[in-house]
C-alpha cells in the first residue's frame, strides 16, 4: 500500500498533468495492472515519457516498477477487506488490540526508509554532529518525542534544550549561537507556534531540520532537512500513537548513527556511570 500512500503525499507538490496521473492512478489502481505505459499516457492525455518521470519522480526506476507495487497494493487491501473487520473499541481482549496496533506500526515503520533515503538520514545526523547547541520543539503529541529526543543527546555529552511552551522555545533560539540546530516536529507541519519558531530560526541563518507527515507543508518547505513519517492509519486513534511511535522511531535511527562515531561512544559510558551515583546509597 506504500507506493499509493506516497502518491498521495505528493498531490501537492505535483505539476498539472502529474495531478492529473496520479488522480488517474488512485481512482482506477485495480484496473492499472492491464495498463501498459502508453495506454495509460493515452488514458491521462500525456507522453509516455511524462509517465516514466512521474514513475522516476516517486523513487521507481520506471513504470513497470510502479505497477507492480500498485498491483501489490490492490491485492493486500483486498485482502484486507475480507477479513473481518474490527474497529479498536469493538475488540474484545488484550491480544487482539495488540495486534491490531502491532499491524498498523509495522506497515507504517516498513515504509520509512522508502520515504526517508539513506543519505537524508545520513544528512541529518552529520547535522546534529555538527552542532554546537541543538533546540527541539514539538507540537501536541509530538512534543513527547522533542522531549526524548533531547534525553538521547544529552547521552551523548550533545547541548540539547527542549521546552514545551512557545515562548520560551523562543527564547531559548535567541540564545543559540551560530552552528546551532533547530530540529522541529509535528504531525501537519502547519503548527502556528512551530512556525514562527521556525522562521526565527532561519532569520538567525540556523540549520532547520524538519520532522512531518508525507506531504508538502509550510514546515518542510523551509527547513534544510526534510524528514517525514506515513499516514497509513484510518482510525484516528491508532493514527495518533503511530504517527508518535513512527516520529519516535525515526529520531531513534538519529541517535543509532550518531552512536557509531567512538566519542559518542565513551560519553554514554560516562552517562551510565552518572547514572550509576544516582542509584547509589
Amino acid at each position: 500500500m506504500l507506493s499509493l500512500l506516497k502518491i498521495k503525499g505528493m498531490l501537492d507538490q505535483l505539476s498539472a498533468s502529474e495531478r492529473k496521473l496520479a488522480d488517474f492512478i488512485l481512482d482506477n489502481s485495480h484496473l492499472l495492472r492491464d495498463y501498459s505505459s502508453q495506454q495509460l499516457a493515452d488514458a491521462v492525455g500525456i507522453s509516455q515519457s511524462s509517465v516514466v518521470k512521474f514513475c522516476q519522480k516517486l523513487g521507481y526506476k520506471g513504470y513497470p516498477d510502479l505497477k507492480l507495487a500498485i498491483t501489490e497494493a490492490v491485492v493486500t487491501a483486498s485482502t484486507l477487506q475480507r477479513e473481518p473487520a474490527e474497529s479498536p473499541s469493538e475488540l474484545s481482549n488484550l491480544g487482539q488490540l495488540a495486534e491490531q496496533l502491532q499491524q498498523s506500526l509495522w506497515q507504517s515503520l516498513r515504509g520509512l526508509l522508502s520515504i526517508n533515503p539513506d543519505a537524508k538520514l545520513q544528512q541529518a545526523a552529520q547535522l546534529l554532529h555538527q552542532a554546537g547547541q541543538i533546540l527541539l520543539a514539538g507540537s501536541a503529541h509530538s512534543a513527547v518525542v522533542a522531549a526524548d529526543m533531547q534525553n538521547r543527546l544529552l547521552e551523548l555529552g550533545k547541548l540539547a534544550l527542549f521546552h514545551s511552551d512557545p515562548a520560551l522555545s523562543l527564547q531559548l533560539a535567541r540564545t543559540l549561537p551560530a552552528g546551532s540546530v533547530v530540529m522541529l516536529i509535528s504531525d501537519s507541519g502547519e503548527n502556528a507556534d512551530l512556525l514562527k519558531l521556525e522562521l526565527y530560526a532561519r532569520k538567525r541563518q540556523l540549520k532547520i531540520i524538519s520532522l512531518t507527515r508525507f506531504q508538502t507543508s509550510a514546515q518542510s518547505a523551509v527547513a534544510d532537512i526534510t524528514l517525514f513519517t506515513l499516514d497509513t492509519e484510518t482510525d484516528e486513534r491508532l493514527a495518533r500513537l503511530i504517527t508518535q511511535q513512527s516520529q519516535q522511531h525515526l529520531c531513534h535511527l538519529l541517535f543509532l548513527l550518531l552512536c557509531q562515531c567512538t566519542a559518542y561512544r565513551q560519553q554514554l559510558t560516562e552517562h551510565n556511570k552518572l547514572l550509576g551515583l544516582l542509584e547509589k546509597n
